[in-house]
């Protein structure tokens, strides 16, 4: 009798999730033509080399359905040294993100692309329109599955496989993914990750990896951008274990798919919520399968010797191993790339409350070329 009531229990907390995720948005496709600010170009006679400033915001707000928020924490404090708690119904908070970003561009300091995860429910795919971004795309939507899995999945991590941890239940929930520009978006690229290299009750979220290719006035080569979400630890119900086979899996899938990706040597920005703070079997493994090309902001930006302000707290001389979420840069063949000011935004509490359970992470990267190429 007892299984038979949990088992209800399960039924009725699907059922809530898809009542909930009924209304998924229709999302817009590229190419989109929008131009909301074009940037300054400075030129450097000593060195014959033109710059400008792009600034990027990564942003995982929280936009799940009620009640799965219900009684979630951030890691700040308040003056008692308590957690500071988001609010459960998210409407009203996804809502007030859009608007501070519609007021940021009010005094002309909005990001000029904003990357978004956790994205889920019609209220966060308002924030784009609500901050006054002229273009916008998503990455893949509930029913845009991949393969169910691929010859490198390990046959021991399909075969045990669980309902029970909503492994076994199909894609209920997007992937949560927004990418917001002032900047035409040539193209764009939604990939879901494959169905089955999942870990836990992430698997109840298509995740997968979003790419978008921008036109930037003045710039001489387009820019790539890409943001993903992988899969999470501790709250997946499983083994820490197997939720790294999924994140490793995961980790696998994305680097192959931005190697087969043709961007003809595009300078590329990539960032989201990596679910690897305090892992370091996930964070090598990253690094690993990254090699040479990896370029992390925190890690650069720490160094004394690198000429990139610091506008954030780090509570230690590793900060890339305190957070969820991180940002990286790929130079390309024209031009380069390098990260001039990071800082936090989104990071105080509303009303004793918090937008969301993670801090935005902005970062200014300057992109230069020679002058005189043709």
């Amino acid at each position: 009798m007892k299984k038979i009531w949990w088992l209800l229990g399960i039924v009725l907390i699907i059922a809530v999730i898809v009542i909930h995720f009924g209304g998924e948005p229709e999302y817009p496709a590229s190419p989109q033509s929008g131009l909301a600010r074009e940037p300054a170009i400075t030129h450097d006679s000593a060195t014959g080399a033109s710059s400008m400033t792009v600034s990027v915001l990564i942003y995982n707000v929280a936009g799940l359905p009620w009640p799965v928020t219900c009684g979630k924490q951030t890691r700040k404090v308040d003056e008692n040294g308590e957690r500071i708690p988001i609010a459960c119904r998210r409407s009203a908070e996804l809502k007030k993100i859009g608007d501070t970003l519609g007021a940021l561009r009010q005094q002309g300091i909005e990001p000029d692309i904003v990357l978004l995860q956790e994205a889920f429910i019609p209220e966060a795919a308002e924030i784009p329109n609500r901050g006054g971004y002229p273009n916008w795309v998503a990455g893949p939507g509930r029913s845009d599955t991949g393969p169910r899995y691929s010859a490198r999945s390990p046959a021991e991590f399909i075969e045990e496989r669980s309902f029970w941890k909503a492994e076994k239940l199909g894609k209920l929930q997007p992937s949560g993914l927004l990418l917001a520009s002032n900047f035409p978006i040539v193209t764009h690229y939604p990939h879901p990750f494959n169905q089955w290299e999942c870990g836990g009750y992430d698997c109840l979220a298509n995740k997968g990896l979003l790419v978008a290719v921008l036109e930037v006035p003045g710039l001489p080569q387009r820019l790539a951008i890409a943001t993903t979400h992988f899969n999470a630890r501790r709250s997946t119900g499983v083994s820490n274990e197997r939720a790294l086979t999924a994140h490793n899996l995961q980790v696998e899938e994305a680097n192959e798919f931005l190697e087969e990706l043709d961007r003809d040597f595009l300078p590329f920005i990539w960032g989201g919520d990596l679910n690897m703070r305090h892992a370091p079997d996930r964070i090598e493994y990253f690094v690993e399968r990254a090699g040479d090309t990896l370029n992390e902001v925190s890690s650069y930006c720490s160094h004394p010797e690198t000429d990139c302000e610091v506008r954030i707290r780090w509570d230690s001389d590793t900060p890339w191993f305190e957070t969820q979420d991180l940002q990286g840069w790929v130079s390309g063949r024209r031009v380069q790339i390098e990260p001039v000011r990071v800082e936090a935004v989104f990071d105080e509490p509303v009303d004793g409350v918090m937008p969301s359970d993670h801090d935005g992470l902005l970062v200014f990267y300057r992109l230069s070329w020679p002058t005189a190429e043709p």
